[in-house]
């Protein structure tokens, strides 16, 4: 009646009469993935495949271990905790004949400050001479091409 052997890095199947201090071969630290790197945390031996890192030889000797450990991404909810697993109920939307409000706007503090501070300076703006190219991309056009007016012009 053999059993599995839960020491990390061992994988065997045991007798559980031959299981003596010398029988297992494992590794006593976790598992370290980093990068593409994998590694155990008791051991120096690093590679990028996984069945490399799976082969990694133990660097502890012990016995079997038959019992096996608790599943640590399993968390099971407490009697007292009741699990919402509904939406949130949705808000009637208002009548199209309500008329329309403002919604309120709020400046802050610091916002207002540099506001205050800042000052506009009004831009001339002069009508473009005879003979220059609009500035705008991909217009191109010139003020003397009368037969041709800029779409941003006329």
């Amino acid at each position: 009646d053999e059993i599995y052997c839960y020491n990390k890095g061992c994988g065997q199947r045991f007798n559980a009469d031959n299981n003596n201090d010398e029988s297992c071969c494992f590794h006593s630290g976790a598992p370290i993935f980093h990068d593409a790197y994998k590694s155990w945390s008791c051991c120096e031996k690093r590679t990028t495949d996984f069945t490399e890192f799976l082969n990694i030889k133990g660097c502890v000797r012990g016995k079997h271990n038959g019992v096996k450990p608790e599943d640590p991404t399993r968390i099971t909810p407490c009697e007292n905790e009741k699990v919402n697993l509904k939406p949130p109920e949705r808000l009637k939307r208002p009548d199209e004949s309500l008329p329309l409000v403002p919604l309120p706007t709020k400046i802050a503090p610091s916002l207002q400050k540099l506001l205050e501070n800042l000052s506009v300076k009004e831009q001339c703006v002069e009508a473009p001479k005879t003979g220059a190219i609009c500035q705008r991309k991909g217009c191109g056009k010139s003020k003397s091409d009368e037969s041709e007016t800029c779409v941003y012009h006329s």
